[in-house]
């Protein structure tokens, strides 16, 4: 008899040891960012991201936040979007962060579409994941290029359009 309860026992605590293991951190993987529009009311971006979720079950995540630098030198500012989504349990979820910069960068932003170059873009930002209780800001660099051509349409595409 006390063989079996200390079976018991014994089977109950590794049970509960396996039960309380650690969720692994999601990956985050910056895709692109892209130009969309420079209009009166500020310059339009979209960040794309893919954020993987390696455990059994699926994570709740809040918000996206960064701060964006364009041509290694001209702050644009940070940005934040407050926009919960779900992360699939062992899957890839890709999002698509709309993103608007103030009005007082578009001089500077189409200076840089007349330059004729590509412009560098970098952004530090971060995903927070979790619930109310509990959560964890999950660190992200994200760099690349807008072309001369994208800079372009974008501002062609934020001009008024007249029969």
């Amino acid at each position: 008899m006390k063989l079996a309860r200390f079976f018991t026992a014994t089977l109950l605590v590794g049970l509960s040891l396996v039960a309380c293991k650690r969720p692994k951190p999601p990956t985050l993987t910056p895709e692109k960012g892209e130009l969309t529009a420079i209009g009166p009311d500020g310059i339009h971006l979209t960040l794309h991201l893919g954020v993987e979720n390696p455990n059994g079950f699926d994570l709740s995540a809040r918000s996206v936040a960064g701060r964006v630098l364009l041509d290694g030198k001209h702050d644009m500012g940070t940005v934040a979007v407050s926009q919960p989504f779900r992360l699939a349990a062992g899957q890839v979820t890709h999002l698509s962060v709309p993103v608007t910069l103030g009005l007082e960068d578009v001089p500077m932003v189409l200076a840089l579409a007349a330059s004729n170059r590509d412009i560098s873009y970098d952004v530090d930002g971060s995903v927070n994941v979790g619930g109310d209780s509990l959560n964890v800001n999950l660190p992200f660099h994200l760099s690349g290029q807008l072309t001369h051509e994208q800079l372009v349409r974008a501002t062609v595409n934020s001009l008024p359009r007249f029969p």
